[in-house]
């Protein structure tokens, strides 16, 4: 690969493109400096963009001059390129760039206070945020919808998921997309109707499939609600309402912590304004959960 290839291909392809893929194409030809300072990249790809190309090669043992000739070799232009493509796989998401080279605090007292701390910080900031001011209208809409269909790829799946088992408490009509396994969007999106709601959920790692299947929804003047994150981008231009709840953190894996309270909070609130027919559903549910002995 050219000399400056990897930045242009990382600005027009759609797929993301990552460090460590590129690193393995090079890797068997490497010679041993390149590979020591290949490994030492390696070993946490998403500190890359926290030192400059001298600190990174005294990390590896390696000289300045070599790490340039590395960066070279994989296609980069210049060291700044290969930091830009660490900190875009970062917010990406990769669990595996966002593993950190420095330590968390030692006692497990010290390590669950400050998961409890990232957790809190989540949940204010996802609860201070300006778009909240529309959550009645969002809930009135809900409750009006002939049907109300949710999507979500990976983790969003399963949010998705919870959020539909808490309308169904209080509401009819509300649907997974797509509801069988084998199936494809098109049918469903092929039947949607203005007088209907979607719930996107789309938090970081989006798939590549989500903008056009968001598009072709759009298309059907069915109105969207978007539950995801701020690294979101132009798949919010589809949504008629966007919610950017936080998930970063500082530990492996991201956090649902507030995206799960948040979707809580929207069965509650949609629950409230659905009035005397929302507890009259919930009370059928409830009788016919007595008839049928369902629980212990």
């Amino acid at each position: 690969m050219q000399t400056g290839q990897i930045t242009k291909t990382v600005m027009t392809h759609k797929k993301h493109i990552t460090l460590e893929s590129i690193i393995a194409k090079h890797y068997d030809a490497l010679p041993t400096a390149e590979r020591k300072l290949a490994d030492t990249v390696l070993e946490f790809p998403g500190e890359l963009a926290a030192y400059t190309a001298t600190e990174l090669a005294e990390i590896a043992g390696v000289s300045k001059a070599a790490a340039t000739r590395f960066f070279k070799r994989l296609g980069f232009n210049h060291f700044e390129e290969a930091r830009r493509l660490a900190r875009d796989s970062k917010n990406w998401g990769s669990p595996l760039y966002l593993q950190s080279k420095d330590e968390q605090p030692q006692s497990a007292d010290q390590r669950i206070a400050h998961y409890l701390d990232e957790e809190q910080q989540n949940l204010r900031k996802t609860y201070h945020s300006a778009t909240l001011s529309e959550l009645d209208v969002i809930c009135e809409q809900l409750v009006k919808a002939k049907r109300v269909w949710l999507l979500g790829f990976r983790n969003s799946h399963y949010i998705a998921s919870y959020a539909r088992w808490q309308f169904i408490q209080f509401r009819s009509d509300v649907h997974l997309l797509p509801a069988n396994a084998g199936e494809t969007m098109a049918e469903y999106i092929a039947d949607l109707r203005p007088d209907d709601m979607v719930i996107v959920i789309g938090v970081r790692r989006r798939v590549d499939p989500l903008i056009n299947i968001m598009q072709a929804i759009k298309q059907t003047k069915a109105p969207i609600l978007y539950l995801t994150d701020p690294t979101a981008g132009k798949t919010s231009a589809y949504a008629r309402w966007t919610i950017k709840i936080p998930v970063s953190s500082s530990f492996l894996f991201d956090s649902y912590t507030a995206l799960m309270s948040f979707t809580r909070l929207l069965a509650i609130e949609t629950f409230r304004v659905s009035g005397e027919s929302g507890r009259k559903h919930l009370k059928n549910i409830e009788r016919i959960h007595d008839t049928l002995n369902e629980f212990e």
